[in-house]
Order: structure tokens, then sequence, then C-alpha cells
């Protein structure tokens, strides 16, 4: 019982042409895979580029810093939302004076969708950025030093070196 009808491709051009959906539907699917990816993007690259600069071995006080700097990710997240919400308070955040005393403007964090987004970026890279860190320092510890002999031998600079044997290295154990 029943009657079989084939939709196809009938829902996404319904999707795409009707005002009803196209408009804010549209707009919040949009928002949805901008913040997924300019998450990871800004998340990875944080994680990565603090990962680099603490994997040199000569560095004094790296473990006490590489410590400090997982505390993100221990606070649970709950707090810390509630204490950033807090620091960007338009009244007292400690954020939004900071930024009125050296450039005399500060977002409107609370009331303008686009700053709220970019609010709501900042928290979760500051929620995220010690999990890229770990993996990434673990991925980088495990690259073996011959490499970058090797690569210097042969005249690479330190930009090739991490465009050629680190990133690829990398985003294999990432």
């Amino acid at each position: 019982p029943g009657f079989v009808a084939t939709v196809q491709f009938a829902n996404f051009k319904e999707f795409f042409t009707s005002p009803a959906l196209r408009g804010p539907l549209v707009r919040i699917v949009g928002w949805n895979f901008a913040f997924a990816g300019l998450s990871l993007l800004l998340n990875f690259g944080l994680g990565l580029a603090i990962a680099i600069f603490f994997n040199d071995p000569h560095l004094p006080f790296k473990k006490l810093i590489r410590s400090l700097l997982i505390l993100p990710y221990t606070v649970p997240a709950l707090i810390t939302i509630l204490i950033w919400r807090g620091m960007l308070n338009p009244e007292l955040g400690v954020i939004d004076r900071f930024l009125e005393g050296v450039f005399g403007w500060a977002p409107p964090w609370f009331t303008d969708a686009t700053w709220a987004k970019v609010a709501i970026l900042i928290i979760n890279l500051w929620l995220s950025y010690p999990y890229f860190m770990l993996i990434c320092s673990g991925a980088l510890q495990s690259i073996p030093e011959d490499i970058y002999a090797a690569a210097q031998v042969d005249g690479a600079n330190p930009w090739q070196q991490f465009w050629t044997i680190t990133l690829p290295l990398l985003l294999v154990a990432v």
C-alpha cells in the first residue's frame, strides 16, 4: 500500500528557489559550514604554531609554559563561557575596557550578529587550541631530526622544510 514518488533533486531545487527557505535557512546553513571550517583552521593553526614554537629543545621553562597553555583544556566549558561573557561585557568587561582604552572603540559583542559570531569563534579557539597543541606536539616529536638535517644539506630553508616535511608528516598523525 502506498504510492512511491521519486523526488530526485526536487527538494534541492525548492531549497534554492523558494524565498521562504533561501533566506534564513541558507544563512544558517552557511554559518554552520563557516563555523566548522573557520574553527578547524583557526584551532589547528594556533595549536600547530604553539607546538612548533615550543618544540625547540633549548627553550627555557618549556615544560612550565606548556603546562600553563593546557589550562584552558582542563577548565570546564561552561565555566569558561561564563568567564568570557564577563570579559566581553560592554559595561565592565576587561576586553571591552582594554579595546576602548587603546582604540577608543569596542565591538558590540552581544548586539551585532557579526561580532557575536566573531566572539563565538574566539571563545571556541580558546577552548580548543590546547587539544591541537597536544596532538601536534606529540606528532612533532615523532618526526626524526635526520630528515631535517638531510633537507638542510639539500639547501631547504625553514619554510620549505615546514611545507615539505613537517606539515605532510603532521597531517598523517593528525
